[in-house]
């Protein structure tokens, strides 16, 4: 059995592993992979360098560890959803609404140059979001059009949009003259656009009108 000291310890570290990666996630979230030192995490999380190293290892693997602690909630916002429309609109709502930080992390990225397979290896709600989109497009057997656009690439498209619009909102909004949009407003205008592109190029989907 686990004595009280052992135990105690175990939770002191898990403790601060987690004010570790909560300030990491705060400064890669502000200025990028490539801007934030190790030393500098630890000075946020109030630990010393050597501390970080120890619990999480170098800066690519505490960026990765960032990442993975979030990288399934966007997904788990549509656990039953198994059409593609339902699906986008929930884990739309949760990536706007509660994981900005998530999708600033993922966007400093790509913008940075730090390659995929050397963040988390995974975005999963996009895996989600194709096994979806390739089930509407298998659905239109042989009356798929030869020429219509793979199914990952229409999803592709859309989380680009979303990781744009997570980026550059503040900055998009004002430039086209729609600054006075709210947060719902935005929400539902974005929503709306992201489910007619599904149905334009993934025509199994149907028509607005019959949803």
């Amino acid at each position: 059995m686990e004595d009280d000291t052992s135990g105690r310890r175990r939770g002191g570290r898990e403790q601060t592993t987690e004010a570790i990666l909560d300030a990491a996630e705060q400064l890669f979230s502000e200025r990028g992979f490539t801007a934030v030192t190790v030393r500098d995490i630890a000075a946020e999380a109030g630990v010393s360098h050597a501390l970080v190293h120890r619990y999480l290892g170098s800066k690519e693997q505490v960026y990765g560890a960032t990442l993975r602690r979030h990288e399934t909630a966007i997904r788990d916002a549509a656990p039953d959803a198994d059409d593609l429309p339902t699906a986008t609109s929930l884990m739309l709502r949760e990536a706007l609404q509660a994981q900005q930080r998530y999708l600033r992390l993922v966007t400093h990225s790509a913008l940075h140059g730090l390659p995929y397979s050397r963040t988390s290896g995974r975005f999963v709600a996009s895996e989600r979001l194709v096994e979806l989109a390739e089930q509407a497009a298998a659905a239109e057997g042989d009356a798929r059009d030869p020429d219509a656009l793979d199914p990952r690439f229409v999803i592709a498209s859309l989380v680009a949009m979303l990781l744009g619009w997570s980026a550059a909102r503040e900055w998009l909004l004002p430039a086209t003259g729609i600054g006075t949009m709210d947060d719902e407003e935005f929400l539902a205008a974005f929503e709306r656009v992201l489910l007619d592109l599904e149905r334009l190029y993934l025509p199994a989907l149907g028509d607005p009108a019959d949803t």
